[in-house]
């Protein structure tokens, strides 16, 4: 065993292994004191209710009614029906959904400005020019409008996400086989100074209208995987940071062992996870298919226990992306509440081993 912490961490990071050596080095907190099991611990649900669209044309308020039918208390999302994204949407528009928010008796786990920093390149910024960079300037705007916005509706938290890798567009893109070998790519120093630049930015912001900021996960991100996320937020020490964790697409990193030294990556910074599950069929070429809950290969039987064992204040906000034969995404969400439901009363009787 080495026991030279700095050559430890060097090492980590020159190969990339991201969860398992940093986990071992981070500072999340050890095991459960036995005072935190004092009460019954019950897992909070939510629900992405964007994710209801799509071959399903919906209103707000028809994907309200589904959550409540289900039977959750807390969603999320991206966009109204009929009235756009939520930066351009007015003061007006904002206050008829927390009216109709309030009608379904349902309440806003976080909010996001459509997709933030979902899909434009870092490659094109500029460390010391990117505040002037149009696109930059467009979607950080959009973050800061939604912060105003989740103030206004007592929203704890915004979403973004972390800009693509060179050449992304998507799923199997030219550094996807790189970003697999590695278990989420290396994050040159160059780049994590635009992160760094980036994010403080945000954060700053997120200080003054008193809200989260939550970064999502995806393959094709910078944030692709528990280490990547716990690199960039011990540099930016900031208590607004959190992550929406998504066991799903860290798997699409190669990222093997999030489940547990992933876990003690993220369990300082953990706002929710994004539930939903995948079969990888050759990760190398980007093949996979998306599953219904529990029917993939993400482990969320050991997910759920180590949240359980550590009392986590984690949501756990309900995805679909597969569809069933019916083609339904209704029905997708239905299948995912019931498998997810399965998944933890094994949790809860001890029969999950």
């Amino acid at each position: 065993m080495i026991h030279d912490r700095r050559r430890f961490v060097g090492r980590a990071l020159q190969a990339g292994l991201a969860s398992t050596l940093l986990a071992k080095t981070g500072s999340a907190e050890g095991p459960a004191r036995p005072a935190d099991r004092t009460a019954p611990y019950r897992f909070k649900l939510a629900m992405w209710i964007d994710e209801l669209r799509d071959a399903d044309e919906l209103t707000l308020d028809q994907e309200l009614e589904v959550a409540r039918e289900i039977g959750i208390e807390h969603v999320w999302f991206q966009s109204v029906p009929g009235v756009g994204s939520i930066p351009e949407m007015s003061d007006a528009e904002v206050d008829r959904v927390g009216e109709r928010l309030a009608r379904y008796g349902r309440k806003l786990l976080m909010l996001s400005g459509w997709i933030p920093f979902h899909n434009l390149p870092l490659l094109d910024l500029d460390v010391k020019t990117m505040t002037r960079h149009p696109e930059f300037l467009k979607e950080f705007n959009a973050v800061v409008r939604s912060m105003q916005i989740a103030a206004r509706l007592g929203a704890p938290a915004v979403l973004s996400y972390s800009f693509v890798w060179p050449g992304e567009r998507g799923y199997g893109g030219p550094t996807w086989p790189m970003r697999w070998a590695t278990r989420g790519g290396i994050i040159a120093e160059m780049d994590m100074e635009k992160l760094v630049k980036a994010f403080a930015m945000m954060l700053e912001q997120a200080e003054r209208y008193d809200v989260d900021l939550v970064l999502g996960m995806r393959p094709f991100n910078y944030v692709s995987s528990t280490g990547n996320f716990r690199r960039l937020a011990e540099r930016l020490g900031s208590r607004r940071l959190k992550v929406q964790w998504s066991p799903a697409d860290a798997l699409l990193s190669a990222e093997r062992d999030q489940a547990t030294a992933g876990f003690l990556n993220l369990k300082p910074y953990l706002h929710s996870l994004h539930m939903k599950d995948v079969q990888v069929l050759d990760g190398p070429g980007a093949e996979f298919g998306w599953r219904a809950l529990g029917d993939g290969q993400v482990d969320y039987l050991t997910i759920l226990r180590n949240l359980r064992r550590h009392r986590s204040d984690a949501t756990l906000a309900l995805a679909t992306h597969f569809r069933p034969p019916s083609g339904s995404l209704i029905e997708a969400m239905h299948i995912n509440y019931a498998n997810l439901k399965a998944l933890i009363a094994k949790v809860e009787k001890g029969t999950d081993m």
